[in-house]
């Protein structure tokens, strides 16, 4: 039986398995590798997959959570849709006894991890450039299964030698151009305003999420957009962008940034989703065109 870490009624945000355990007659437990406060990650050992996988458990406090348990499960139900190079892969979901997601154990830091609380200074703008092109290359996948991300942010990008895998499809719906979607889940300083406004979506959106990755990749970390706090009607803290003032030019904060990129990476976070580019592919080619991406690493298949 799974338990929390503490004593009943304590505020942990751990669940107490041990190297060894057996969370199913599958999966035996490594070590703990993760977490937030809704679900702890795990690298396990799979018995009939003869691999190590990363299993993603809730948390045992978070379980009559109908919002949070629902979407662990629609994201287990994604991932095992799933099979592209630079996109992380599904394996299985159970609901019972308790809910969990088995997926792709993978190697390496997030770009958060890596590239704005590592060595920056030991990548270049190929670097930059290159994980962005696989980046688009995932996310165009992803587009073409029926589904927009939602969420992509540095802490949602797996870095390893190069390699890049998009990850966490918690906040990923079901999404077609025929039919209108409008959702606001996200993190505030990747949402483009049709997200933040709760405005219709589009493959557009993602583009605005990875344009503000590269951005930041471009300028050593620098956000494009402040975050602004106002009280809604009930008097309620809010947070949003503040898409007033026109980002600064990438070459202009990293003079190691060639000009010919600045207006690519700037239309890719244009706060007006008709002048920003319409999909992962278009950014990709415009990036392609001015000579970007010589060293372009495409990954390896799984």
């Amino acid at each position: 039986m799974i338990q929390r870490n503490g004593r009943a009624g304590s505020h942990s945000t751990s669940i107490n398995i041990k190297s060894g355990f057996r969370i199913t007659r599958d999966l035996t437990v490594i070590d703990h590798i993760g977490g937030t406060g809704k679900v702890d990650i795990y690298r396990c050992r799979s018995r009939s997959l003869k691999r190590v996988v990363a299993c993603k458990i809730l948390l045992p406090e978070k379980e009559h959570d109908k919002v949070v348990r629902d979407a662990l499960l629609r994201e287990g139900d994604i991932l095992q849709r799933l099979r592209h190079p630079n996109v992380v892969g599904g394996y299985s979901v159970q609901a019972e006894p308790y809910p969990l997601v088995v997926l792709e154990y993978l190697e390496g830091q997030s770009l958060k991890n890596t590239f704005f609380e590592g060595n920056y200074g030991a990548f270049d703008i190929d670097d930059f450039i290159n994980i962005v092109l696989q980046l688009s290359d995932a996310l165009t996948y992803v587009h073409d299964q029926g589904l927009l991300h939602l969420d992509v942010k540095p802490t949602n990008v797996i870095y390893n030698d190069g390699q890049v895998k998009l990850i966490d499809f918690s906040l990923a719906r079901e999404f077609t151009p025929e039919h209108p979607l409008r959702h606001k889940s996200g993190t505030v300083e990747y949402m483009a305003p049709e997200q933040a406004f709760r405005q219709d979506l589009s493959y557009a959106t993602d583009v605005f999420g990875l344009g503000v990755v590269f951005y930041r990749l471009l300028t050593g970390g620098r956000f494009p957009y402040a975050v602004i706090e106002y009280l809604d009607d009930k008097e309620e803290s809010l947070r949003q962008l503040d898409y007033k003032p026109t980002p600064i030019s990438p070459s202009k904060l990293n003079p190691s940034v060639p000009v010919a990129i600045d207006p690519i990476a700037l239309r890719a976070i244009n706060p007006d989703i008709n002048e920003r580019f319409q999909t992962p592919a278009e950014f990709k080619a415009t990036l392609l065109a001015v000579g970007c991406g010589r060293h372009y690493n495409h990954g390896e298949d799984t």
